[in-house]
């Protein structure tokens, strides 16, 4: 017997996508005039806003709107969204005539007959230009580059003055209870400033019988490398005087990295000895001491190891590196009272005799802290030979410690040595008994990746959890997080590669009070990462492999019409 079910999902999504139809064209009329027994007084000036892509990334004085004014305005955002998710838009504001000051911003609940999401849900941050390029390039191909002001930063300090040259960029953000009920809520941002015309903007979201898992349960391996020495360096030579691993240090560094926290984030990175990554960046003290023997002192990477643990990054402890970019070993002397280095021959008999007792050493405490497991020991795009020698040594001492590597090509033996591997973009590796097996994204490409230039879009960030998804990876791997260089906190043009591969997000000022600021980018790379929780949620779903064709490594330099088109047909597929 042939009888059809009444199937409530699509009910619901009938009304809630006729109820967004008519609210966009009510307020559409609003916009151009509305009840015209009441226009508004001539004297006033008039304030104009729209919702806009987040996948868009506005230049200084950039206005799509200056004519005809309301041409393409959207007052109304719709969207289908998950129990526990995040959810961006871009919100424009700008004026047609004069400067209008004063702007305030009245956001209201979100309620639907009987449930409400309440406006502390909803945060409001401002587009903030910082120095980007306009080109990306290849490694250390910038040579000469041009300034341009990108509003890439997101401050929560608001913007209370729109000039007609540069409209306010509003990035607005809505975290979906995980307690919501199903349903249809609505919901209103108010905006007005002194003698203007004020500007209503209508929300309105289908909160959908499904929950995302707590970031702390997400699958997605992040990891995002952090040099905690950066910031400090900043203060410091900005008159500051802040100690590495005092109390001080994390009382500064800590809201950082529970922003990084905050996205996923699995790993810690620790540095095991000096000049892993820069001169002077050590958690463990070697000392050679007077009689000949080793002394190591663990007490700033333990301190660094439970203050992240304490965030939630707690899954993993990368330690950096047997070899690095560094490949001498600094110590103390303490029969000599000086600093002193040593460069053996990678592989040789005195490079490993050292080393053997380093690891020794570094088993039996890390086993007394409970964090033996945890430990790998990472090494980055090292030369074939080195790293087959690393293997050697190490899994010499005990084939009980993990190894880690971020690189290219490789031979199948190493592939198979290493418990964590991270390829690099458009790399097809063989191994396939990897426990973590991700990719990342370096200076060798230029799209997709989290550059700050005009050329690349927010939309190569998201792109990136789709990617991982469509190749069967744990997750992602970038080398910086917060390895700042200028001394102006918004410029991103650190290095001479392109705009951006320093750093992920940024900091207020340059003092021991400056805080966080998130990025677009950042936030976007996040929004991937919970794609990918959804696509894992979804995976019986027969549709998800054909949606996941489309991300090719190829496909994300064209990453905004790709993703757009993804994530409608997921929020299609959690519908049903």
């Amino acid at each position: 017997m042939n009888k059809k079910t009444t199937n409530w999902f699509e009910i619901y999504f009938f009304v809630f996508c006729n109820i967004s139809c008519f609210l966009i064209i009510l307020t559409s009329c609003n916009s151009n005039g509305g009840d015209k027994t009441s226009p508004e007084p001539l004297s006033k000036n008039k304030l104009y806003g729209s919702f806009e892509s987040k996948y868009k990334r506005y230049q200084k004085s950039e206005n799509p709107f200056l004519a005809p004014i309301s041409k393409g305005q959207v007052t109304a955002w719709t969207d289908t969204v998950w129990r526990g998710e995040r959810v961006h838009t871009q919100i424009i504001i700008w004026t047609e005539k004069e400067t209008i000051n004063n702007i305030k911003y009245k956001v209201s609940d979100l309620k639907n007959a009987e449930n409400t999401i309440s406006s502390n849900q909803i945060r409001l941050r401002f587009g903030q230009y910082v120095i980007g390029d306009r080109d990306a390039a290849f490694c250390d191909e910038v040579k000469t580059r041009e300034n341009v002001y990108i509003a890439d930063a997101l401050s929560q300090k608001p913007i209370t003055t729109v000039f007609k040259e540069d409209p306010i960029k509003l990035w607005l953000t809505v975290d979906i209870p995980e307690n919501s009920h199903e349903g249809i809520y609505e919901g209103t941002i108010e905006i007005t400033g002194s003698d203007a015309t004020s500007v209503t903007l209508n929300i309105s979201f289908f909160v959908l019988n499904r929950t995302l898992p707590k970031v702390a349960d997400w699958k997605f391996h992040l990891d995002i490398w952090q040099f905690p020495f950066q910031l400090t360096y900043i203060i410091n030579r900005n008159g500051g005087s802040v100690l590495p691993f005092s109390d001080e240090y994390f009382r500064i560094i800590k809201p950082f990295y529970a922003m990084l926290a905050d996205a996923g984030q699995k790993t810690v990175t620790a540095y095991i000895k000096d000049g892993a990554f820069g001169k002077g960046e050590t958690m463990v003290k070697w000392t050679k001491l007077s009689n000949g023997t080793w002394y190591f002192d663990y007490s700033d990477f333990d301190r660094y190891v439970q203050e992240l643990f304490s965030l939630g990054i707690d899954k993993q402890i990368n330690c950096f590196s047997i070899v690095g970019w560094n490949k001498t070993i600094n110590y103390y002397d303490a029969a000599t009272e000086s600093e002193k280095n040593l460069d053996y021959l990678i592989g040789s008999i005195e490079f490993n005799n050292l080393w053997n007792i380093f690891l020794t050493d570094f088993r039996s405490h890390l086993q007394q802290k409970g964090w033996f497991e945890k430990v790998v020991l990472y090494m980055d795009e090292i030369k074939n030979e080195e790293m087959r020698a690393v293997i050697n040594l190490i899994k010499g001492h005990d084939k009980a410690w993990k190894i880690g590597l971020a690189g290219g090509e490789t031979t199948l033996d190493i592939e198979n040595s290493l418990y964590d591997y991270s390829t690099i973009l458009g790399f097809n590796r063989k191994s396939t008994n990897n426990t973590i097996a991700t990719y990342y994204t370096s200076c060798a490409q230029t799209q997709p990746n989290n550059y700050v230039t005009v050329e690349n879009n927010p939309a190569e960030m998201t792109w990136l959890g789709w990617y991982a998804s469509s190749k069967g990876y744990n997750g992602f791997l970038r080398w910086a997080l917060d390895y700042w260089q200028s001394n102006d906190p918004m410029n991103a043009q650190d290095g001479a590669n392109s705009s951006g591969d320093f750093s992920f997000i940024y900091r207020s000022d340059n003092t021991a009070n400056a805080k966080p600021v998130s990025s677009i980018r950042f936030e976007m790379l996040r929004e991937g990462i919970q794609d990918y929780e959804k696509i894992r949620i979804l995976s019986s779903d027969t549709q998800i492999a054909n949606v996941l064709k489309a991300f090719t490594e190829t496909s994300g330099k064209n990453a905004k019409p790709v993703v757009e088109k993804a994530q409608s047909l997921l929020k299609k597929m959690a519908i049903k």
